[in-house]
């Protein structure tokens, strides 16, 4: 059976009910997400950005957009009702790591970070109850601190015969972005969203990386 979510006026009431629905049904499918990319809840997004977050390459910084930041909302939430919203280039930085190599890292520019953020809640909104316990990744309330001392604790109290440590090398970058697309559209069914955020996948070219925690 399909359902629609709707669009509240409050982000976080309507992704609670979001977040609920999805819970109690796992086959729930959610439309007129879009509607939640209002001025209202992107003002409510904006000040979850990093004030001092690196910015993009339009050099636009957190301070710079806030001073006219209500005008800026309705101007880029516009744009996106018209299907007018282009994603800009993502800056490129290179981080060195630990065994000489470098990390590409993606710097999107702050409006771009704004919207990946809103889209980031609804989707975990969706997504999240899905997971299981033991997954700490990318997780709200599960931070590395978090993961290290309930690790610990099962380390030292538990029955444990083996302690595993795997990476994936070159995750991001080697993500199958039509693929990802083919799982949102599993439980998003609004196809201007789905778009925002084949937009993003597109900007970020070869790092394959998207930012879209408030840390960014």
């Amino acid at each position: 059976m399909q359902t629609r979510g709707t669009a509240k006026t409050y982000m976080p009431t309507s992704l609670r009910g979001i977040a609920n629905r999805a819970r109690k049904d796992q086959d729930a499918q959610f439309g007129d997400l879009s509607g939640l990319l209002s001025v209202q809840n992107l003002h409510w997004c904006f000040h979850q950005l990093r004030k001092k977050a690196a910015c993009g390459v339009d050099g636009v910084t957190f301070e710079k957009y806030e001073r006219n930041l209500d005008e800026n909302l309705k101007g880029l939430v516009e744009r996106l009702k018209k299907g007018t919203y282009r994603a800009k280039r993502v800056r490129r930085k290179n981080i060195p790591k630990g065994n000489g190599e470098i990390r590409p890292l993606g710097i999107p520019v702050l409006e771009d970070k704004l919207l990946q953020l809103a889209a980031a809640k609804i989707l975990t909104a969706i997504f999240d109850g899905d997971f299981s316990e033991n997954s700490w990744g990318y997780r709200k309330g599960r931070g590395t601190r978090e993961a290290s001392r309930v690790l610990t604790n099962a380390v030292f109290h538990g029955r444990v015969g083996w302690v595993v440590e795997a990476d994936i090398k070159g995750f991001f970058t080697n993500l199958d972005h039509d693929w990802m697309v083919t799982m949102l559209a599993e439980r998003v069914k609004d196809r201007p969203f789905v778009r925002l955020i084949q937009k993003w996948l597109r900007s970020s070219g070869d790092t394959g990386t998207i930012t879209v925690s408030s840390g960014i």
